[in-house]
């Protein structure tokens, strides 16, 4: 097993090169109170053998079901496949909330999966703890 390049120090990850990357302030709650009310998935336009073990490491990865993290930006594509998923084993997809930090694919997931609700991360909700509040309007 290959030892990746880099040390987790309580919410930080510390990287071959001294660099710091550290989880917001707020997100560990954030993930244990929305776990318990909704399905939480991934959808990123990213590398999983890169960003899994970063997810595993942190004690995050496990909040996530049917989740794609892939290297192409289709994301409408990744989020359909999972409602797929989800569907074949009986939760009935009727509210998407859709919470992105980019809301360069929104307009593609809207025409696809009329309607979805969208939360611009960081315009809508500016921490873990507004999220919190406007999915609690939301769900």
């Amino acid at each position: 097993m290959k030892v990746p390049p880099y040390e987790f120090r309580g919410n930080c990850l510390i990287d071959s090169t001294g660099q710091e990357l550290c989880l917001f302030h707020g997100v560990r709650e954030f993930l244990d109170w929305a776990s318990e009310r909704f399905v939480l998935s991934i959808a990123s336009w990213n590398l999983e053998d890169k960003v899994r073990p970063i997810l595993e490491g942190f004690g995050l990865w496990d909040y996530f079901t049917f989740s794609k993290i892939e290297s192409h930006p289709n994301k409408a594509d990744m989020i359909r496949r999972t409602l797929d998923e989800l569907s074949s084993i009986g939760y009935n997809i009727e509210d998407v909330i859709y919470v992105d930090d980019r809301d360069i694919h929104i307009d593609e997931i809207k025409r696809i999966f009329l309607p979805v609700n969208f939360v611009h991360m960081w315009v809508d909700a500016k921490s873990f703890e507004e999220l919190r509040e406007l999915l609690e309007k939301l769900g």
